[in-house]
């Protein structure tokens, strides 16, 4: 009998029908225009220990309804504070829920502990020519997880999204809802869908936002289709900038692959992946920046690549801030054949851009040797959710919707333009309507809908 019993009681959402936790509001600390409640929450790390959580809310102004729950993404700590400098957005919503957030577990942040490692950007190395170079940076990332782990090792083993969705659920539950409603916008997504997996039957309302699509059954597919999302990018700059130059830019990675080209002003050289992947961040600004590729370009193959660098002041190489905590304990780790076998299979279908972002590049050269294994792959999201909403740009419409087509009954808008973030970083007040429709009636937009 116990063992039949056993597994039954494992399904049941731990606390599912406890009654909810104390929570003590009182102003946020911190100085901000926008004023804020905060509580503190604490959640379980390991049986034996607990880390707490900072909760920050802003009231319902009308008759309250319900919650919402929101992450910025990043991923980072900061999320109350980015919640004070945007309150508008949330307006419509107020008028009937509270807007919640939290600073996320292990980050900088009102959260606590913090993690006591590097948080700056971290430079995303070549990729190697060989297993020995490939062995260097094993090393070089073991080395480097080692030391921010030995600050606290539970902590760090437990920084993955799975770990957030549990502190989602905690935080549900002290809140007393019944469902949640989750806003995640960029890496924030990425933890609506852990959420979503793990507690489908506790789901209301899911908006997810320039995303990346964790919830890929195959990762390698996942990888090609986010190449061939960038070729098309990119060929929007390609038909504006005329005939011959996507010849002549081919012509210049491959320069650059051979022998890295200087870029004089910052004093580093750059090859061909390092090029592609500081073009597309231009290209991201729209056609108003892509005149500066275009002279980029010409400089580049008269000598001197100043011109993809960023601005003074800034790490001129291609990185990523954060350190990967998160990033490793979430997507897989491969090996050297598995890299080199990506890198030319993503080159072929995506001749323009290859294998230059952060999935494909960034993420397996510097969470290899990583000394934690990934905690939270990739996995489909499960039949049962009900309807999503997505939105997205040129950049991420494309793996927003491969998200949300996972739902069935889901709506993904479409802004025709450059741009990430249309709900909380760029403010679409059209894409807001929507999203506030959706989390406080669960009213969809109609299919295919765009927004200016």
């Amino acid at each position: 009998m116990i063992k039949l019993l056993l597994p039954l009681l494992l399904v049941v959402p731990p606390h599912a029908d406890r009654p909810p936790d104390h929570l003590a509001w009182q102003p946020c600390p911190g100085d901000s225009a926008v004023a804020a409640e905060c509580a503190d929450l604490p959640v379980p790390v390991t049986s034996a220990r607990t880390v707490t959580l900072k909760l920050a809310r802003l009231p319902a102004t009308g008759v309250r309804r319900g919650t919402v729950l929101v992450n910025f993404g990043g991923p980072q700590g900061d999320q109350i504070a980015i919640m004070r400098s945007r309150p508008q957005v949330f307006d419509r919503i107020r008028e009937s829920m509270d807007v919640v957030t939290w600073d996320p577990r292990g980050y900088p942040g009102l959260s606590a502990p913090a993690l006591d490692c590097d948080w700056r950007l971290l430079r995303t190395p070549r990729f190697p020519a060989d297993q020995a170079g490939f062995d260097r940076l094993v090393a070089d990332n073991r080395a480097r997880g080692d030391r921010c782990r030995d600050t606290d090792p539970d902590l760090f083993d437990h920084m993955d999204s799975g770990s957030d969705a549990r502190d989602v659920e905690a935080i549900r539950v002290a809140l007393g809802e019944r469902r949640v409603n989750f806003i995640g916008t960029s890496y924030g997504g990425v933890i609506a869908q852990a959420y979503a997996r793990r507690y489908p039957h506790r789901v209301r309302t899911v908006y997810v936002d320039g995303t990346g699509n964790h919830s890929a059954r195959d990762w390698d597919r996942e990888l090609d289709a986010i190449a061939r999302d960038n070729e098309a990018f990119a060929r929007r700059f390609l038909d504006w900038a005329g005939p011959g130059v996507e010849q002549r830019w081919q012509a210049l990675v491959a320069k650059a692959d051979a022998e890295p080209i200087p870029a004089l002003s910052a004093g580093v050289a750059y090859d061909g992946t390092q090029l592609r992947a500081l073009a597309f961040g231009k290209l991201r600004g729209g056609p108003d920046r892509w005149d500066e590729l275009v002279r980029a370009i010409a400089a580049a193959e008269a000598g001197d690549a100043s011109g993809f660098a960023p601005p003074p002041g800034r790490d001129p190489n291609p990185g990523l801030p954060g350190g990967g905590v998160k990033e490793c304990l979430d997507f897989p780790h491969s090996d050297f054949r598995q890299v080199t076998r990506a890198v030319d299979r993503l080159r072929r279908i995506a001749p323009n851009t290859g294998a230059s972002f952060p999935l494909a590049w960034h993420l397996p050269l510097t969470c290899t040797g990583w000394p934690t294994p990934t905690a939270n792959p990739p996995a489909p999201l499960p039949s049962t959710l009900p309807p999503f909403l997505g939105a997205g740009t040129w950049q991420d419409h494309a793996p927003t919707k491969r998200v949300t087509d996972q739902v069935a009954g889901s709506r993904t808008i479409f802004h025709d333009g450059p741009g990430h973030n249309l709900f909380a970083a760029m403010m679409n007040p059209c894409v807001i309507e929507h999203v506030s429709a959706y989390v406080t009636d669960r009213r969809l937009p109609p299919a295919n809908a765009t927004c200016p």
